[in-house]
């Protein structure tokens, strides 16, 4: 882990720790820009990000590899969001707005792939008088259910499928298991065989 400035009391260390306020601040008001680099146990997925703000008017995530040395190999995960206005900024209001980024805010080819670092990049440039930061930031890796949720999900398709074609041959024999299992879902789809048979 390192940072490019670090209050000495808001140090960068807190965004580790469980505990919510823990916050970590540039070392002195209206610099430009403040960066966190993180460094995850293992190489991870990251499903979905939640930022809590502390005076950053952007903020920016990059994900990366410890294996490679080269500052440029960071790609970008979250494109620069916005945190606070230039006139929230100025006033120092809202500067603890919480974010929760999902996969679909996430860029996609980065969020694919495995990660062991993350680098967090925070700009105010509305106000020289404040001390800016994060509170919190939590990553999240896909959830396990996601994989079984998305195989229940085929077969419904496939099922809808071979009841319309049992449907058009008139196979009055395929068309009882058919019916069954739509009687759940709406009733208009099964009265039109019902009526043919009779």
């Amino acid at each position: 882990i390192s940072a490019s400035s670090s209050d000495t009391t808001h140090c960068a260390e807190n965004l580790l720790k469980a505990d919510t306020y823990r916050k970590w601040k540039a070392a002195q008001a209206g610099e430009k820009q403040v960066s966190v680099i993180l460094q995850f146990e293992k190489e991870e997925q990251i499903h979905s990000i939640d930022i809590g703000n502390e005076g950053s008017a952007f903020v920016e995530v990059l994900a990366g590899s410890s294996a490679s040395s080269s500052e440029q190999n960071y790609e970008v995960l979250l494109v620069t969001s916005s945190f606070m206005s230039p006139s929230e900024s100025k006033s120092s209001t809202n500067l603890n707005r919480v974010r929760m980024f999902g996969p679909d805010k996430l860029v996609k080819t980065t969020a694919e792939k495995k990660w062991d670092r993350v680098k967090i990049v925070c700009t105010q440039p509305y106000t020289k008088s404040l001390a800016y930061g994060l509170s919190f930031v939590r990553f999240h890796s896909p959830p396990d259910s996601s994989e079984t949720h998305s195989k229940a999900a085929s077969p419904k398709v496939t099922k809808l499928g071979q009841f319309k074609v049992k449907e058009d041959d008139n196979n009055s024999s395929s068309l009882k298991p058919g019916a069954l299992f739509f009687s759940r879902a709406s009733k208009p789809l099964v009265s039109p065989p019902k009526a043919s048979q009779n």
